[in-house]
């Protein structure tokens, strides 16, 4: 009998040890790293008369220059980090036509990013970008 018993304690460890690890990779996966990424963001007009820019860096500190870092690296990671897929916030804009050019370059988790896109105006940026461009 002995031998049986000796024979359920090892299947109960080896039982234990498989549940083991498998906790650890969803404790990971259910808190992930934040995203890494500096770029730099700029807007201007199709016209190329004026540009403004900022420098974006996440995780953000609450030091930097970007007035809403936070939701924008939240925006950017949530989009994969593929700035064609950001969504912003869903309000009206007039049909003005004004174009801007909204560009993107620098690095975001260990790649290169360098993106650019034109707008009608100001307003369908932000309808479109959220707070990424919102400076």
């Amino acid at each position: 009998m002995l031998p049986r018993s000796r024979t359920a304690a090892v299947a109960a460890v080896a039982a234990l040890l498989t549940i083991a690890p498998a906790s650890a990779v969803r404790a990971e996966a259910a808190d992930p790293a934040p995203a890494r990424g500096e770029l730099f963001l700029t807007v201007s007009d199709a016209a190329g008369t004026w540009t403004r820019g900022v420098l974006l860096t996440c995780p953000d500190q609450g030091d930097g220059p970007h007035p809403r870092a936070a939701a924008a690296c939240a925006d950017i990671e949530r989009a994969g980090g593929e700035l064609r897929a950001l969504s912003g916030r869903q309000h009206h804009c007039t049909n003005e036509h004004r174009p801007v050019v909204a560009e993107a370059e620098g690095t975001w988790r260990d790649g290169s990013l360098r993106w650019s896109a034109e707008f009608p105006n100001a307003c369908a940026l932000t309808r479109e970008t959220g707070a990424v461009f919102d400076f």
